[in-house]
């Protein structure tokens, strides 16, 4: 048997679960715009007709991704007997996922599809709330409040790493016009130069969770 027999008679079975597991690997290594179904072939070691036995198209792929990223969230954000630390949990874990996944996160808003996995987990924290004493309206408004705050600040995060001028001291002169008044431009270092996104989003997370109790 030649080598290369070897390698495809141990090669593991192609499923569902494999080809979506590859696909998020690959958006986090090159981006959401490179993904095809023949490269994504390639990196399993098939022809992309495989791939149309367990997926039904890119559509479908895309949608198996979003469901993973939820699952990794469901995985993540413990439900707490304190409802608020289930909450924080949750939000914490939203923005960790758009960190560790940024070419592919932003599908949790834009492919249109809410899985299985990300339904079960807004539910077992609304139900953590009511049966705390909160009424439902209210669980459902502050922890989509809460969810809007995590994923927009994450994104926030990772448009400004992914562009060429953060938004950092030694970048700040960059960032504003030469004309711009020496008053204005001390503003910009300390507004955007002093800014440190980890302390901001648990600071609004923090006066957020403290609202609720007001």
């Amino acid at each position: 048997m030649t080598t290369t027999e070897h390698r495809v008679g141990q090669r593991a079975p192609l499923t569902r679960e494999r080809i979506i597991d590859a696909a998020l690997r690959y958006i986090d290594s090159h981006g959401l715009g490179e993904l095809s179904m023949h490269k994504l072939g390639a990196e399993l070691g098939v022809k992309a007709m495989s791939l149309y036995k367990h997926v039904v198209n890119k559509d479908d792929l895309l949608d198996g991704v979003v469901e993973q990223l939820w699952s990794e969230v469901e995985d993540a954000a413990l439900v707490d007997g304190d409802w608020r630390k289930g909450y924080e949990s949750f939000a914490y874990s939203l923005r960790e996922m758009v960190h560790r996944h940024p070419g592919a996160a932003f599908l949790i808003t834009s492919h249109g599809i809410m899985p299985a996995s990300s339904l079960r987990c807004i539910q077992a924290h609304i139900t953590a709330a009511t049966d705390s004493g909160v009424s439902e309206e209210r669980a459902y408004a502050w922890l989509r409040t809460i969810t809007s705050f995590a994923l927009g600040t994450a994104f926030n995060d990772v448009a400004w790493s992914s562009s060429q001028q953060e938004c950092q001291p030694n970048t700040v002169a960059e960032l504003v016009r030469p004309d711009v008044p020496p008053e204005l431009v001390a503003v910009a270092e300390i507004f955007c130069g002093q800014a440190d996104p980890d302390a901001q989003f648990e600071l609004g997370l923090d006066l957020m969770l403290r609202g609720i109790d007001s």
